[in-house]
C-alpha cells in the first residue's frame, strides 16, 4: 500500500474528504445543492454571476436557485474546490473568467463552460460568499481571499505532506 493509498484510507475514516477539482465533482455538488419543488421558499438561495447590474446583457443573466441547507452542508467541499483554482494560489484578489478554467498547476481542469459556470454559481451565494458577481467591463470577479485558501488535489504528490500541515483547518 503506497503513501497516497494510506492517506486515502485515513481520510475516508474522517468526516471531511478533500476532493479534486474535476467536472464530475463540481457537477455532483451543483446538482446536490439545487433547490427542488419541495424546497421551502424561505430556504432558497439565488445566484447570479452575470448580472445586468454589473453590465451584462439580459440574456447573460441566468439565475440558479439553491437549497440553503444543502449549500451549507457542502460549503467545505465548495471552498476546497475553489482553493484549487490558479487565481487562489496567486493571491491576486480577483479572477478573470478565462482564469476559472485553470487549476493551481496552470492546467485546464475543464474545457467546458458549463462546469465553470456551475462552480462559479456555487461560490456566489449568500451562504458561500466566495466570489462576487462578474463585472462586464473587466470580465472578472473579486475573490473573498479571507474565506478561500489554497488547497491541493489529493492526486498531487505534495498532498500528503500538505494535508498533514493543513488538515486541522478542514476537520
Amino acid at each position: 500500500m503506497g503513501l497516497r493509498d494510506k492517506y486515502a484510507k485515513k481520510l475516508a475514516e474522517q468526516g471531511f474528504k478533500p476532493l479534486e477539482l474535476t467536472e464530475e465533482n463540481v457537477q455532483a455538488i451543483f446538482n446536490r445543492c439545487l433547490a427542488t419543488n419541495d424546497t421551502p421558499k424561505e430556504n432558497i438561495s439565488r445566484s447570479i454571476i452575470f448580472s445586468r447590474t454589473f453590465g451584462y446583457k439580459q440574456e447573460d443573466q441566468i439565475v440558479f436557485s439553491f437549497d440553503k441547507d444543502k449549500l451549507l452542508a457542502n460549503s467545505k467541499n465548495i471552498k476546497y474546490l475553489y482553493g484549487q483554482l490558479k487565481s487562489i494560489h496567486s493571491e491576486k484578489g480577483k479572477m478573470s473568467f478565462d482564469e476559472t478554467y485553470l487549476n493551481y498547476s496552470g492546467i485546464n481542469w475543464t474545457t467546458n463552460k458549463t462546469y465553470v459556470v456551475e462552480l462559479l454559481h456555487l461560490g456566489c451565494t449568500h451562504e458561500t460568499l466566495l466570489v462576487s458577481p462578474f463585472n462586464a467591463e473587466t470580465n472578472s470577479t473579486l475573490i473573498a481571499s479571507s474565506l478561500v485558501t489554497p488547497t491541493l488535489s489529493t492526486k498531487d504528490s505534495n498532498f500528503p505532506l500538505w494535508w498533514e500541515q493543513h488538515k486541522a483547518e478542514w476537520e
